[in-house]
């Protein structure tokens, strides 16, 4: 089909009102007690750009006390005097009103009570006008829309999803949130690793092709979980866990309920109105050209992609192939700025987006010389933060930059670092250095497990899986290493001595010190040597199944430190002669890391009232006893358990919190279960989904494990109402299709 014609079609089809295309008008309910926050922002979409705004009540949407242009003092004038016009009238005066006071009265019903009245002087919000944005997004869709609408259809999902990128980022595929959310489809880091590579070399959540893929996946899984796509989308916004939560708390599943009673301290006034945006941009959509007149669709772009063969610096690629660096990047933004500032090599096995116009039909890989393609990445140089830095102060320090900083870390914050924090720095700026690294496994595949090791270090290091590291060496737990020990590594054949040339200018002031990710440590010409200190034995937890490996707190900074110790001080940065603070973080704030990191995760981890919780998969009763400081015996006592009693998923145990608050147990509990998905989720992606049915004699653990790979904790997310111990045959349970990552 001629390129022009099918472009035309395109811009025709998604001209069509979406709800003609709807497989069922019941799907996407639109309740009457949400109709004045669809038609709120129906007006926020098309009536003000982002030059203007409205003043309104945050909670009654239909209140809108004005428009006004975006002028910081004028906007704050007047909310200030709507606020003093309200006092008044939460007072009950009625007569002898000012104009502005009878005008805001108006707004409100004629039985508004003092009380609605007094609350709403502290919800006077301004909302930024959307029409311009909405605008270029419905220019940008059209670039996207088909590989949207294609994947949709593939996953038989709900046509009306495709919309959704205007709520989020106006199909902007490089938008950054406040929030540190990323991308067209706006993926939180925790949520996005669960379907995508996010480091500081790949992070897929930039590009809105693999991105998609990922949405429609992520509301897949919000709707099996939540039952219905009000909830699922909003759980796009809140998470999965929180919306369950919202769920058991209000006792039900409409989303007015929901969204009129829940008081979640997260479902603030984003969550709240996700659905209501969602209605509203279908709304705005079906009819475009009442609202925006005419205008073009962008083509979408052809692509050539190939799969990268080897490592193969960026700028060898593109000189190589014929095009522009630019160009290269342009087209390919999951690659982060480690690659296009030549600090990292395009992986290998990286599906290379190249504008098919410009490279036309030859073998792409074959252009590229092959002494140019690499066997592996270049390594990382990085520092350890210390007490009394800042940002700024390690710029200055190895002569970059606070925001190739952040960039190259992927920092929330760059007014926030942790002492131990392990900081990428960029490699452009060093004098030649000769560093020889010599292999650290011995011809066996051996490797002897150093101070500050972690698994996941381990892995990377030597190109292997933290899975194929557990299971080949019989370790239940990733935590169960400590220095002195032997590990074998899978598949790995020592070379010898490797050399590797890294062009660097590092002359800090001792005795600060760089490491490489091999583990090596540079300093300035005066760097002290460090005295390796003596393999230590694992420490041994009593009641408990944790096995934890010593850290010595006089280790060097820049010694190689876990993965976990990142939160364990605090630095501020705000100034530049702020200094390091190492008190631990506020528990509220901990606790509120964790939620946010089981974000995709409706498991109740919470006490309840009777102070009793539900059972959830991968716990113990030593897990339980570690958590509340007691022997696994009391618990038994308490919940009449004879010894060899198991506990069962689903069921519930009775606790008591003599040793520790409801608050430090479920932190506890929480952080194992962060911990323990973190680190399966760096080993492995979620594809897709496939229902299988039960059969007679069927065992659904040893199906989980062999067919399927998957841990149960992760199954009873897809699953959360099934109860395995009644499990029938031909009943139908949803299994995630995993890839191992590494």
């Amino acid at each position: 089909m001629n390129f022009r014609l099918a472009t035309a079609l395109l811009s025709l089809l998604l001209m069509l009102p979406l709800s003609a295309a709807a497989q069922d008008p019941n799907l996407f309910p639109r309740p009457p007690e949400l109709e004045s926050a669809v038609l709120f922002w129906t007006r926020v979409y098309t009536e003000v750009d982002t030059q203007s705004g409205f003043l309104h009540d945050s909670r009654h949407l239909s209140v809108i006390y004005t428009s006004l242009p975006l002028d910081r003092r004028q906007i704050e004038n007047r909310r200030s005097r709507i606020r003093e016009d309200l006092r008044v009238l939460a007072t009950g005066k009625r007569s002898g009103l000012t104009a502005s006071q009878r005008e805001i009265l108006e707004l409100w019903p004629a039985d508004v009570s003092t009380e609605t009245l007094q609350e709403a002087a502290s919800n006077v919000r301004w909302q930024l006008g959307q029409s311009d944005r909405f605008l270029g997004g419905l220019r940008r869709s059209g670039a996207y829309r088909s590989h949207i609408n294609q994947v949709i259809r593939e996953k038989e999902l709900p046509i009306e999803l495709a919309v959704l990128p205007h709520v989020e980022s106006s199909f902007n595929p490089g938008a950054y949130s406040s929030a540190a959310a990323a991308g067209m489809w706006q993926f939180g880091r925790a949520t996005g690793l669960r379907f995508m590579r996010i480091d500081h070399i790949v992070d897929e959540r930039m590009d809105p092709y693999i991105a998609t893929n990922a949405a429609m996946s992520l509301l897949e899984y919000n709707y099996s979980v939540l039952g219905t796509w009000p909830l699922a989308l909003t759980a796009y916004n809140h998470g999965a866990g929180g919306i369950a939560r919202a769920v058991r708390e209000t006792g039900t599943t409409d989303i007015q309920t929901i969204v009129a009673n829940y008081r979640g301290r997260a479902f603030g006034f984003a969550s709240r109105n996700f659905y209501a945006q969602f209605l509203a941009v279908l709304d705005v959509e079906n009819n475009a050209r009442q609202y925006f007149g005419d205008f073009r669709l962008n083509p979408a772009p052809e692509f050539a992609t190939v799969e990268a063969d080897a490592y193969i610096d960026a700028e060898v690629f593109a000189r190589s192939v014929g095009i522009s660096l630019e160009q290269l990047r342009a087209d390919n933004p999951a690659l982060r700025p480690a690659v296009w500032e030549g600090n990292k090599r395009i992986p290998r096995g990286f599906p290379v987006k190249v504008r098919a116009a410009a490279v036309g039909s030859g073998d792409l890989l074959a252009m590229i010389p092959t002494d140019y393609k690499f066997a592996v990445q270049t390594p990382d140089v990085a520092y350890v933060v210390e007490r009394g830095d800042s940002l700024s102060v390690i710029a200055r320090r190895f002569d970059t930059t606070v925001s190739r900083l952040v960039a190259l870390n992927q920092l929330r914050s760059r007014n926030r670092i942790s002492i131990g924090q392990r900081l990428l720095l960029p490699q452009d700026n060093v004098d030649t250095i000769q560093l020889v690294v010599e292999a650290e496994a011995t011809t066996d595949g051996r490797y002897q497990v150093r101070r500050g090791d972690t698994v996941s270090l381990i892995a990377a290091r030597f190109g292997v899986s933290e899975q194929e590291v557990l299971s080949l060496n019989g370790i239940a737990d990733r935590n169960r290493i400590y220095p002195g020990q032997d590990l074998r590594l899978p598949g790995f054949e020592s070379e010898g001595e490797q050399v590797a040339m890294i062009d660097a200018n590092l002359r800090p002031e001792p005795p600060t010190q760089v490491q490489f990710s091999d583990g090596v440590v540079l300093g300035g010409d005066a760097a002290p040597e460090v005295e390796q200190p003596k393999p230590a034995p694992p420490v041994i937890l009593e009641e408990t199944t944790t096995e934890l490996a010593l850290m010595d707190e006089s280790l060097p900074p820049a010694a190689v430190l876990p993965d976990d110790q990142e939160m364990n001080s605090e630095v501020t940065a705000e100034e530049e002669t702020a200094e390091a603070v190492d008190p631990e973080l506020d528990d509220t704030e901990v606790a509120q890391q964790l939620v946010e990191s089981l974000s995709a995760d409706p498991s109740d981890y919470t006490v309840a009232s009777n102070d009793t919780v539900e059972i959830q998969a991968s716990e113990t009763l030593g897990h339980f006893a570690e958590w509340l400081g007691i022997r696994a015996w009391d618990i038994r006592r308490l919940n009449n358990m004879a010894y060899r009693d198991p506990v069962i998923i689903g069921e519930r145990l009775r606790l008591e919190f003599s040793g520790v608050s409801i608050a430090e147990f479920e932190r506890a509990r929480r952080e194992f279960h962060s911990n323990m998905q973190r680190d399966f989720f760096a080993s492995y992606r979620i594809q897709g989904v496939e229902t299988y049915q039960v059969r007679r004699g069927d065992n659904i653990g040893a199906i989980a494990r062999n067919r399927y790979s998957s841990p149960i904790w992760l199954i009873r997310q897809y699953n959360p109402e099934l109860d395995f111990n009644r499990i029938q045959i031909g009943q139908s349970i949803v299994f995630p299709l995993l890839e191992q990552t590494n």
